[in-house]
């Protein structure tokens, strides 16, 4: 009978130790999560800025080709 009762509590250390880890892995998961969402972020600033750059090259552009005509 102690035998019995020794397997169930390792049983449910494994149990707790593996639930551990899950919700460890779960955090983790959550934190890249958020990187890549700023990263995201970071990106699409990126992409306005260089569109507000072209087309300022592009006014540029079309200035320098009426000063020249």
């Amino acid at each position: 009978m102690a035998l019995v009762g020794e397997c169930l509590s390792l049983v449910a250390g494994v149990r707790g130790f593996f639930s551990y880890q899950l919700s460890v892995i779960s955090y983790q998961l959550s934190v890249i999560s958020y990187q890549l969402s700023v990263i995201s972020y970071q990106l699409s600033v990126i992409s306005y800025q260089l569109s507000v750059i072209s087309y300022q090259l592009s006014v540029i552009s079309y200035q320098l080709s009426v000063i020249s005509y």
